[in-house]
């Protein structure tokens, strides 16, 4: 105890005065394009600004609930912060509800915020955001990237189904980053990171870079030993975050 009192750093009163990091989030209704060449199906969403912080920064979330029902927001692989905790510190936040909560951010990696936790047999299925903690000190890659993939079940009107209720008249559609498809253009020797997201309701699912070497750096927003990918394929779990380096090393 003694030696854990020494250690502990005597911070400027200046440093103390600065403002933490703010963001809004609302949740409310929006819209999307779940397959090519077709309308826009309602959805809800979380908008708001980028969800990109730097590790050791405490951040205010402001969270707006526009929804004709209660949510709360999951906040998947965030650790050591009680105060953040869905269902048990922070009870639904009812219609037209805001508050405040507190987000310190100790650890660097992907993340995800979601409303799944009451999200089964809701009127609409809702979209997932990607949080992205970084290192104090950046790593050395040419592209960053996240790569945020969902389902959806899709009833032959047009609408779309929420988790939870029966969808044996559905089709099933994905989307990458909110778009039914998405191009990356590279150069020869460039490094990537890819942080891929699993924000499926209920589906595991695999993503296979063919012809790529692809090493895995860290899985759930911890770090790991980095080694190969297996055919070079990753398989998520849902909710799964999984961070790859991928050197492009052919045309």
């Amino acid at each position: 105890g003694i030696g854990a009192t020494a250690v502990v750093p005597v911070w400027p009163a200046a440093a103390l005065a600065q403002a933490r990091p703010a963001v809004a989030l609302q949740a409310k209704s929006d819209s999307l394009v779940l397959r090519a060449n077709a309308p826009a199906t309602p959805i809800w969403s979380l908008q708001g600004g980028e969800l990109g912080f730097k590790r050791g920064e405490a951040v205010e979330i402001a969270f707006g609930n526009d929804l004709p029902v209660p949510a709360v927001l999951n906040w998947r692989g965030i650790d050591g912060a009680p105060a953040a905790e869905p269902l048990t510190a922070r009870p639904p936040l009812a219609s037209g509800g805001r508050e405040t909560l507190p987000l310190p951010l100790r650890h660097a990696g992907t993340f995800l915020c979601d409303l799944s936790l009451l999200g089964d047999g809701q009127p609409q299925p809702s979209r997932a955001r990607a949080l992205v903690v970084r290192e104090s000190e950046a790593i050395a890659v040419d592209r960053d990237e996240v790569l945020l993939i969902e389902d959806w079940q899709v009833r032959a009107d047009g609408t779309a189904v929420a988790p939870g209720i029966d969808s044996k008249d559905t089709l099933p559609a994905h989307t990458i980053n909110g778009r039914t498809s998405l191009d990356l253009s590279v150069r020869m020797h460039d490094r990537l990171r890819l942080r891929i997201i699993n924000g499926c309701q209920r589906s595991v699912i695999a993503i296979k870079l063919e012809g790529l070497d692809v090493r895995i750096m860290a899985i759930d927003s911890q770090p790991s030993e980095p080694f190969q990918a297996r055919n070079s394929a990753v398989v998520l779990a849902p909710g799964g975050r999984t961070d790859v380096f991928v050197d492009v090393t052919t045309p």
